[in-house]
């Protein structure tokens, strides 16, 4: 169960990374640097990790994209820090890729076959 407190925080360090992702830097010649979900931000009850859930448009070049964020995640973490939170710590960040999508897709088309809407 989370708290309102992880939530808040969550939100807040999911804009400040959006953010960061505007205004950075992040040149890598293979990856088209696109436009970028971020999801959401779910945190440890003490606030020290952030688990960034992202997702890139059309869902294109989603590994190559996540192993570049983590080993860049120190650019985010320092903007972080700069943000001059009302926290004692600047939490660690780990990124995922979010699957939500693709599974809210899989479910509306089993939802649409004829089997189950039959006994719906």
């Amino acid at each position: 169960m989370t708290s309102q407190r992880q939530i808040r925080f969550g939100e807040l360090i999911r804009s400040l990374i959006s953010d960061c992702l505007l205004k950075e830097d992040f040149y890598e010649a293979e990856i088209p640097f696109t436009t970028i979900t971020v999801s959401f931000v779910k945190m440890s009850k003490d606030l020290k990790i952030a688990n960034v859930y992202f997702m890139p448009l059309g869902g294109e070049f989603k590994q190559t994209l996540l192993d570049v964020l983590n080993s860049k995640k120190y650019i985010f973490q320092k903007y972080i820090a700069k943000a001059k939170l009302q926290s004692k710590f600047t939490p660690k960040i780990k990124f995922y890729i979010d699957d939500s999508f693709e599974e809210a897709e899989k479910i509306s088309k089993l939802l649409m076959n004829k089997k189950v809407s039959r006994d719906l």
